[in-house]
This record gives structure tokens, sequence and C-alpha cells, in this order.
């Protein structure tokens, strides 16, 4: 098993991803037509939960911090808003098996980037994410996969205000 946690390494800043390689015009949901790197087009090796057609994705910020996009290549309608949990100040006992790990190329636990899904409302009290159910990605390999973790302390429905809470008392 691999432990996650907050040391884990924040991923490289599109700059730094354009540097590896060329780029590729992928059309988004969010922004309209935008040149990825070509390193930012992952293989997901298991699919997205509930997208199983589905096999690659362009992974892009808007704007610098912990939040992500993750946007199908293949359906423009198809995109996910991702967060960061250990750059946002979560710190979740995340345990990565070793086949978790594999299926991506990763050898090393600084190799992953663990990332999960935010489900957005227009209620911002009720924007929330999985942590039981996080994506790993192995920018080096541009692989990715999605996995479900055993560990029931860790919420399938995490409110973001709760994260908030926590850094004013």
């Amino acid at each position: 098993m691999l432990a996650m946690s907050s040391e884990s390494p924040a991923a490289p800043s599109a700059s730094d991803a354009a540097s590896l390689g060329g780029t590729v015009p992928v059309e988004t949901s969010i922004v309209g037509l935008r040149d990825i790197p070509l390193s930012d087009i992952l293989r997901f090796t298991t699919p997205v939960l509930g997208f199983e057609n589905l096999e690659h994705f362009a992974l892009f910020q808007t704007q610098d911090g912990p939040l992500w996009w993750l946007q199908s290549v293949e359906r423009k309608e198809v995109a996910f808003c991702l967060l960061e949990p250990f750059r946002a100040g979560l710190n979740p006992d995340m345990e990565i098996s070793g086949e978790d790990a594999a299926d991506i190329g990763a050898v090393m636990p600084e190799e992953i980037t663990v990332m999960t899904v935010l489900v957005l409302e227009k209620d911002p009290s009720k924007i929330r994410t999985n942590l039981r159910a996080p994506i790993l990605i192995n920018r080096r390999a541009s692989l990715a996969k999605q996995t479900v973790l055993a560990d029931q302390r860790l919420p399938i429905r995490f409110h973001l205000k709760d994260l908030l809470k926590g850094r004013t008392h």
C-alpha cells in the first residue's frame, strides 16, 4: 500500500507541462476550444465511474489553485471539476493499493496526484466531493484511473463548507 498525505506533490503547472511537448486542440464545455499540452491528455486505465466508454481526458486549470477541469476528449459535454484535496487543506488518510499504483505506472507515492470529483451546486454550501472514490493521476506516464477505497472513514459526501469551518475556528 502507498500512503498519501499532505506531503504529496502538487501537479505541475500548465506552463511546465507545455515544455514537455506539443499541444492538441480540445473542445471543452467550460472555455471552448483550448490547446492542451500533450502531457495533459490522460488515458484512463479504468474508466471514470458511469462513463465506461470514455478513455481520454484533458486535464487543465482556468486559474491557479486546487481546482482542475477534467474534460473528455471524446465527448465535449462530459467534464468534471476536480479538487486536489491535499492542496486544498484536507488531509484524508488514503491508502492507495499497489495494484492501483501499478495500473497507472506509478512506483513511488510522489508519482501520484490524487484528485476528487466535485459536485457543483448553485448553493455553495452544498458543494461536495467524494473522498472515497479519488482519481489517481500519474502525470509522468499520462495515465489515470478512478478507484474506490475500502476505508469507510473516508466520506462519500464531504461538503467543502466543512473545510472552511475548520479554518475559521
